[in-house]
């Protein structure tokens, strides 16, 4: 069965434990970015730094779920949540360049973005972009489950462990999580809880009703944002199935290599003894 389909039932324990933090994920999130904003050297990295930590913790859910519990603390987190912030901030300035360098060679064969084509274009070169996102936080996802499985030493296996592991199943789940969230995928499911947060506040007041449906239309902020919640969650189930499959493969390959090199020296001492025999035979004749 596919990775992802086996990681279905896994999904819906982390989904409540994941909608559980949400409230509190999109708050940190938000004071993470306005503190960060003021630190110097580092303020630019801050908002993918963020992005990253708000992944190290959903998986946490899924680890949980799943009966893993790390024991690395917060400053331990948000070290590498820095770590694949930077990361891929450095991966979306690749894409930028080969995107403008893509935007140049066509101008200079005369195709060009113009008022009339300026949508269409848009939207082809934001799928484009996603797509390539998409393909980066799938490779990436399961060295961020190991940082998220850490215990306070830090990744037991490094921060790359498992690289690309369980990336096609994961790929997937991306284009259902943007897909099902439609609009609001522009904002994800942290963003947009947020958003409810602050306008459900400002509405209270003001002593007037939320703005805002109840209901699970994925065409409505509530809808939208419980699906993309559910998606990240079943992302993340996925992410967790793959980690443990890497380390499965781990632990097989250290296990021949200890056998190999047993048996690699009982047949050296075999050898040593025969010879030792050999040299002493005429003697004993």
């Amino acid at each position: 069965m596919p990775l992802f389909l086996r990681a279905l039932p896994l999904s819906l324990q982390t989904f409540w434990r994941y909608l559980l933090l949400l409230p509190f994920l999109a708050v940190a999130a938000f004071v993470l970015s306005v503190v960060g904003s003021f630190i110097p050297f580092v303020s630019f990295l801050v908002p993918a730094a963020v992005s990253a930590f708000c992944i190290i913790m959903g998986l946490r859910c899924a680890l949980a779920a799943r009966g893993h519990y790390g024991t690395s603390g917060f400053k331990q987190l948000l070290f590498a949540s820095f770590v694949y912030g930077l990361l891929n901030l450095v991966i979306e300035n690749i894409y930028a360049g080969v995107g403008l360098g893509i935007i140049k060679v066509m101008s200079e064969f005369g195709i060009t973005i113009n008022d009339k084509n300026l949508l269409g274009s848009a939207i082809v070169i934001f799928s484009l972009y996603y797509i390539l996102i998409s393909i980066f936080a799938s490779l990436i996802a399961v060295p961020m489950t190991e940082a998220a499985a850490a215990t306070p030493r830090g990744p037991d296996n490094g921060y790359f462990f498992g690289f690309g592991t369980g990336a096609f199943s994961l790929f997937l789940i991306m284009l259902v999580w943007a897909f099902g969230g439609k609009f609001f995928a522009f904002f994800g499911e942290v963003g947009a809880i947020f958003l409810m947060l602050l306008t459900a506040l400002f509405a209270a007041l003001r002593g007037e009703d939320i703005p805002w449906e109840w209901g699970t239309d994925l065409n409505t902020l509530m809808g939208g944002t419980l699906f993309m919640a559910w998606a990240s969650s079943w992302f993340f189930a996925t992410a967790v199935l793959a980690w443990e499959s890497a380390g499965q493969r781990r632990k097989r390959a250290q296990t021949t290599a200890i056998e190999t090199q047993r048996v690699s020296g009982e047949d050296l001492r075999a050898l040593r003894e025969s010879r030792q025999g050999g040299q002493g035979a005429p003697f004993g004749d």
